[in-house]
């Protein structure tokens, strides 16, 4: 319910702005609901900053100031951020922001939004600084330069009442791959002086906050399929209201568009307003309209219309929710489909799915999501509980069950090329569920998983991070762990030095830095980049990283640390190495892979080496895998082209250096680019992902390559999870969708 104060004069101007900012005009949209911006809002929130007073923050201000003053020499500005926590799939048709303007100085300036292109806090903003310690690009904010809106305000009919920016571009961009920001407003100086501009009430005031009101859809939901023989069943859930909008429209359906091969295109959208028939096509991809529904069906079997099905090929589905005004939930209005607007707003969250038809072994994917990022960022894997996948500046919250967000995407400042490290609140320190996902814009985030929430964001050292973090959960760690939270621990990839990156811990619940290791420092041996997450040694108390070492084995590129203090325990100098060191389930071998070189077992108390196995084809190219929970271990890795795996074993016990054998049990398995393989103890099989866009599931005892699940053609697919509450399989691949699919296949 809107606030209202003044005259009735104003309350019937406000009526009637509302009535045209949220869309009640000719093209009519689903639903409409207004979301005020509170205290309580766990995303978002608002302030302003001010030139005069740099380094203050007003982040609890009961007004936000816009003002140009001195013809802009000493401008004030507001920066404002709505909370979209309750709407994690909807197709936006106009979003207007809503702001109470209590005061105005002066008549007939312009007030204009920009949308904010770096990620604030509210109460560490100021005008030099966007975080507590970061200081923003250009002071005063960085934004886009062109305004989304802008207004044009009387001092005397203006004041008291609500004023409505349009930003339906940059909402719907929040809901297709771009990071939501939120926006910044100033005063345009085209008139001169105004030396205290206008004044708008924040989220803390008593009355009359920011508002944003949506027009949109929602999307279907539950959306399976399952393939047979020449055919796939597909269901789904069509939408009900959400609790306190306004229906304008009853959904009527949906429209179902299918494609061969490959995925149906991002771009491929209907546009609102158009009728389409069975087999048109949609957009350059040729995407087929395979089914429009007016009756709210829930299901449909495609078992040949439009060309048939082929057995044992490829077959994406997307499906967008239909009203009766023919409004699709797409992030797009009424234009041609495939380009303007629908072109550059092709939602990400739209729901799909692909299928396999075969007269001998049908199979589909349990569910997929698409980021809209060409990305192979693994997905991290709370099992049964969540999914996060990040890439192209963005981090993602998946449902596991059904492959749905759990809330719109996290805004990070950049790209993400490590899995995602996951921790559940029973086992945490910081009290619920988290991820912790460095990233190459120099910073570490932690999200609160279950709300999407930020918990902290640090920039520790100052340049990019490619690998995972990882986690000494204190829970799990034993007396001589003296810390009093859990650990998160990095590793610097500072592509201007091979000798002083740096290896940090960082407080699990603050992201204080708790100790910094940094290369040819002292008594520290030259440190080159680290590509890949640490593994952490719960039995001896230790944290292992692999790093480059300058091209040779001329310095070091294993280390050994401790979590307490960040001490250097030990390095061993084996040659440039990329891959995380893999610990034997019983925390007595350490298994080492060289870049196109040996995998090397060394002694994690020692560190001395005790035996090393090349097959040749290149060399081993990632982290190896251990198949069995005691010595002799199984152990399973891969080359160029193949998959390997070798029984480990020593003589005495314990291994003396140079006393262990690796002795072959079967291999090389001819995988096409294969990933880092994926087995545990108990698990009878093998997970890698191909170059050939496939999972492939190998038998553990005998490396037959028995199954493979295909998630797209003409893909690279990335490292796999495993899900084993749910029994899923999960892997993202080079076309930015993350997929599921039910293990054993």
């Amino acid at each position: 319910m809107i606030e209202l104060s003044g005259s009735w004069k104003k309350r019937l101007f406000l009526c009637l702005l509302l009535t045209l900012s949220a869309g009640w005009g000719p093209a009519l949209a689903r639903e409409q609901k207004t979301i005020t911006l509170t205290t309580a809002a766990t995303r978002g929130g608002d302030t302003y900053i001010d030139s005069g007073a740099t380094t203050s923050n007003f982040g609890t201000a009961t007004s936000l100031n816009v003002a140009g003053k001195n013809s802009g020499a000493n401008p004030v500005r507001a920066l404002i951020q709505f909370d979209l926590t309750s709407f994690p799939s909807i197709g936006v048709k106009q979003a207007t922001m809503n702001l109470f303007v209590s005061s105005i100085n002066k008549a007939g300036f312009i007030y204009e939004a920009h949308v904010l292109t770096s990620l604030w806090t509210e109460t560490a903003a100021t005008w030099a600084n966007r975080l507590a310690t970061t200081a923003w690009a250009t002071a005063g904010g960085v934004y886009n330069a062109t305004a989304i809106s802008s207004l044009t305000l009387n001092n005397t009919t203006d004041v008291g009442i609500y004023h409505g920016w349009d930003i339906t571009a940059d909402t719907q961009s929040w809901y297709s791959g771009t990071q939501n920001f939120g926006h910044l407003f100033l005063q345009n100086q085209t008139h001169g002086n105004d030396a205290t501009g206008i004044n708008i009430n924040s989220r803390d005031a008593a009355t009359n906050r920011p508002q944003l009101a949506l027009t949109f859809l929602q999307q279907v939901s539950g959306l399976t399929a399952t393939a047979g023989n020449g055919s796939v069943a597909l269901t789904w859930t069509n939408p009900t209201p959400i609790s306190g909008s306004t229906v304008l429209e009853g959904y009527s359906g949906v429209l179902i568009l299918r494609q061969v091969d490959k995925a149906v295109a991002a771009t491929s959208v209907p546009a609102d307003g158009m009728t389409y028939t069975q087999c048109n096509t949609i957009g350059s991809n040729n995407d087929v309209v395979l089914f429009v529904s007016t009756s709210n069906a829930t299901s449909f079997t495609d078992s040949g219309v439009c060309g048939g099905l082929t057995n044992d090929h490829l077959y994406f589905y997307k499906v967008f929710a239909l009203d009766t005004a023919k409004n699709y939930s797409t992030e797009c209005g009424t234009a041609t489909s495939g380009t303007g607007a629908c072109s550059a707003n092709g939602s990400a969250i739209v729901p799909e799915v692909s299928a396999v038809p075969s007269a001998a072994t049908p199979y589909q994917a349990k569910w997929v999501f698409n980021t809209l990022a060409g990305s192979l960022s693994s997905p991290g894997v709370d099992p049964g509980a969540s999914i996060v996948t990040a890439s192209n500046s963005l981090m993602f919250d998946i449902n596991p069950q059904t492959g749905a967000p759990v809330a719109p995407p996290i805004g990070i400042g950049g790209a993400v090329s490590g899995r995602p490290v996951l921790i559940d609140g029973p086992d945490d320190s910081i009290g619920h569920n988290v991820a912790y996902v460095p990233a190459a814009d120099n910073f570490v985030y932690a999200a609160n998983t279950d709300t999407g929430v930020l918990d902290w964001v640090v920039n520790p050292s100052g340049v990019p991070f490619v690998a995972s973090s990882g986690i000494q959960a204190k829970l799990f760690s034993g007396v001589t762990y003296t810390l009093g939270q859990d650990l998160v621990v990095v590793g610097t990839h500072n592509a201007g030095s091979t000798s002083a990156n740096q290896i940090l811990g960082l407080n699990g619940n603050t992201g204080a830095t708790v100790w910094t290791v940094t290369g040819n420092s002292g008594a520290v041996s030259p440190l080159d980049i680290i590509n890949s997450a640490p593994s952490i040694d719960y039995v001896h108390g230790a944290i292992w990283f692999a790093s480059r070492s300058n091209g040779g084995t001329s310095q070091p590129s294993l280390w050994k640390l401790d979590p307490n203090t960040g001490a250097v325990l030990f390095t061993a100098s084996l040659g440039p190495i990329d891959y995380s060191p893999t610990l034997a389930p019983q925390s007595d071998v350490l298994f080492v892979s060289v870049n196109g070189g040996a995998l090397t077992a060394i002694d994690p108390i020692t560190g001395s080496t005790l035996g090393s196995i090349n097959p040749g084809d290149g060399g081993v190219k990632n982290s190896a895998a251990v198949a069995t929970l005691i010595m002799p271990y199984t152990v399973v890795f891969t080359t160029n082209t193949q998959v390997w795996s070798y029984k480990f074993s020593c003589a005495t016990n314990p291994c003396l250096a140079g006393g262990g054998t690796f002795t072959k049990l079967w291999g090389g398995t001819a995988v096409n680019n294969p990933s880092a393989p994926l087995t545990y103890s108990g698990l009878p099989k093998v997970y890698v992902g191909g170059g050939d866009g496939k999972i492939h599931e190998l038998d553990v005892a005998t490396g037959v390559d028995g199954k493979q699940r295909l998630l797209n053609t003409g893909v690279v697919v990335g490292d796999v999870g495993i899900d084993t509450v749910l029994s899923l399989a999960l892997a993202s691949a080079s076309d930015g969708r993350c997929y599921a699919f039910a293990i054993p296949f």
